[in-house]
Formats: C-alpha cells, structure tokens, sequence
C-alpha cells in the first residue's frame, strides 16, 4: 500500500495565517523523508514532526479534521525549513541527470504553484521585499500523509 502527502500552503496576513494553496505533490518517498522521516529512513529529515499547528488556517483546519482518521506524521516547514528543503533538492538535482531538473524544482517540479509568481523563500533568502507580496509577512507547509 502506497503513503501520500497531503500539504497546505499557509501564508501570514495581519498575524493570522491564510490557506494560499493546496498542491498535489506526487508520491516521492526521498521527498517524504527529508520532510518529516516518512517511509525512507536514507534521508535526515528536516524537522521532527511538529503535530498539527493550533493557529492554523481554518481552511487547513476543516480539511484536516475530515482527513484526520487516515493521517498520521503531521507536521510544518516554517521559511528557514523550506529554504533547507530547497537546498537539499538543489543538491540533489546536480547529482543526477539534467533532464531530471524539474523534479527537483520546488516550485515548478513539486508543488506546480508559486507565491506571487516567485519562490517562497526568495524573501528570506535574498532580504528583498519585492518577492513577498505585500501584507504577506510568512509561510509554512503544513502537511500530513496517508496510509
């Protein structure tokens, strides 16, 4: 039986967090483990699963609750975590094959979905506020799998 990843993308307005997106991330058990340790012991995860956030979003909220029963390993990637999880495919992505790169991509080969057009973390990574739509002052992954 396979395990899937359930993820929703959270960002900060006016101090309360707002579901952005909800992308379907195809079956990659090297992805699960770096996120949180999930079927692929090769790989350092991350984080330690975090739990579900109690200042979540209640869209994530309601969707969660109706998920909840076949989840397990629940937890969240904050903005310095992502910026990691990137740098971890990057590296990945010039160990293999070019025509592999978008696998790799978090953006377009994972998630098919940006923030504003740009990374999610090119804020944080390069101290530039253009990349981060204003009013938006974070975001998150909050995730979970299936069995």
């Amino acid at each position: 039986m396979g395990c899937d990843i359930h993820m929703h993308i959270e960002v900060m307005v006016a101090g309360k967090w707002e579901h952005y997106a909800a992308p379907r991330v195809d079956r990659w058990y090297r992805l699960f483990g770096l996120m949180a340790g999930v079927r692929n012991t090769e790989v350092t995860p991350i984080s330690k699963p975090k739990g579900f956030p109690k200042d979540a979003s209640i869209v994530t909220k309601l969707i969660y609750e109706d998920e909840k029963a076949d989840a397990h390993t629940v937890s969240w990637l904050n903005h310095d975590e992502i910026i990691k999880l990137e740098d971890t495919l990057e590296k990945w992505s010039k160990e293999t094959d070019d025509k592999e790169w978008p696998r790799y991509d978090l953006e377009f080969g994972i998630l098919h979905t940006y923030l504003s057009g740009n990374s999610f973390t090119a804020h944080w990574r390069y101290d530039d506020h253009r990349y981060l739509p204003e009013g938006i002052d974070d975001v998150r992954f909050v995730f979970w799998f299936d069995s």
